[in-house]
């Protein structure tokens, strides 16, 4: 199911930044919606996911070792910082962060070029020797032949890691204190998150 609607552009401040949602039954959510955002005025565009709840800050772990749980499906949001700690990787949003949809395999596949991107402009050739190592690990684990751990820190709550058995992820409600330490979304992807919060209540 899909719904349009305008929300007052960030930008540009018109009120006719054009929001398209799909929504998606998925475990432990029950349902998010996928948002495509873009302004006809100014041309903005941002993608992210909400949920109709308000849901608490949390982290989600999972070890992956198995190669079959490298399709896990993982859902991160423009709030969402994901951490590969075995290859000393933290991935944490920016204001451009946008969200998506995927599977463990495929956040190696869109780490893999920052990685590449890193060595490139490294200057010293210690540094540009570790990420050649980050790189071949990252290989190896796409590859099904490392064991690694992913886990996603959201303030709002809104990214998870949602195995089809839920007892292989570990989730965790994050204190305030842990929460703060995060960098989250725009003021204004939370003033999104409430209105559509509002329309659906």
């Amino acid at each position: 199911m899909s719904e349009n609607f305008a929300i007052r552009c960030p930008v540009c401040g018109a009120a006719e930044l054009q929001v398209n949602s799909v929504l998606y039954t998925v475990p432990f959510f029950n349902q998010i919606a996928m948002f495509t955002m873009r302004c006809p005025k100014c041309h903005f565009s941002h993608n992210d996911v909400f949920t109709t709840e308000q849901r608490k800050p949390a982290r989600w772990t999972l070890r992956v070792d198995n190669p079959r749980l490298l399709r896990v499906r993982v859902i991160r949001s423009s709030s969402g910082t994901i951490r590969l700690p075995d290859f000393g990787i933290d991935i944490e949003p920016g204001p451009q962060a946008e969200s998506f949809i995927t599977n463990v395999e495929g956040v190696l596949l869109r780490t893999r070029p920052v990685v590449e991107t890193a060595i490139n402009f490294a200057e010293r050739p210690e540094e540009k020797a570790r990420g050649a190592e980050v790189l071949a690990m990252i290989d190896r684990a796409i590859n099904g032949d490392t064991d690694f751990t992913i886990m996603i820190e959201d303030p709002a709550g809104v990214s998870g890691i949602l195995p089809d058995d839920m007892t292989l992820v570990k989730y965790e409600e994050l204190t305030p204190e842990e929460a703060m330490q995060l960098r989250g979304a725009p003021m204004w992807i939370d003033i999104a998150r409430k209105e559509y919060r509002e329309r659906k209540g």
